[in-house]
């Protein structure tokens, strides 16, 4: 399954949209141009923040951390968080941000429960490196660990409902609900909204 196609696939068309670490805005482009959006991206990379409005695409220069204040309420239709949450300084805040600035909010992570993560933890002892992630303990940007079973947890406390939830394994390859995706997802997808949306 490529990168961006369940995202895709859950965006109605002419859509309002905020792409979260947008980078050089691949997925902006992609957006625009299968679901015609009048999509915007944000990301702190001045280099590719200058990439992507090189390319005609609507990208600022911008913390998520500290910046999503600055919109209205409910001013998109839908905020997307593909494998950026992972790595915000404070991702419970940034998750308020984005639920109180867009009727959808759709948010992809890595699982770090999935089972080739944990039989390395448990055979080698060390910190695992898989395609998703590859990096070495020391130089990997994400700081906050965490399963599709603590994202479950957080949205039943914080009142966010879960509208969709897709989960992929090895090869892309969908993995049903019903056959434990925490244990067998290698990387989930979720649509969420504020219980006041």
């Amino acid at each position: 399954m490529r990168r961006f196609e369940i995202i895709n696939n859950w965006i109605d068309t002419n859509s309002r949209v905020l792409v979260l670490g947008c980078g050089s805005g691949d997925f902006l482009a992609e957006l625009n141009s299968a679901r015609n959006t009048k999509s915007q991206g944000i990301d702190i990379d001045s280099e590719k923040v200058y990439e992507a409005i090189s390319r005609g695409l609507s990208v600022i220069q911008g913390d998520i951390n500290t910046d999503l204040a600055d919109y209205p309420a409910n001013f998109f239709n839908y905020i997307i968080a593909h494998d950026v949450i992972q790595i915000m300084k404070k991702p419970d805040a940034v998750i308020r941000q984005m639920t109180r600035l867009g009727k959808r909010v759709i948010i992809s992570f890595p699982n770090f429960a999935y089972l080739p993560v944990r039989l390395t933890i448990f055979f080698s002892g060390r910190m695992p490196k898989t395609k998703v992630l590859p990096y070495e303990w020391y130089d990997s940007p994400n700081i906050h660990l965490f399963t599709i079973k603590d994202f479950i947890d957080f949205c039943k406390k914080e009142n966010i409902n879960i509208h969709r939830q897709q989960y992929t394994g090895l090869g892309k390859k969908n993995i049903p609900s019903c056959a434990n995706p925490n244990l067998f997802a290698e990387f989930a997808y979720f649509m969420i909204s504020s219980s006041k949306n």
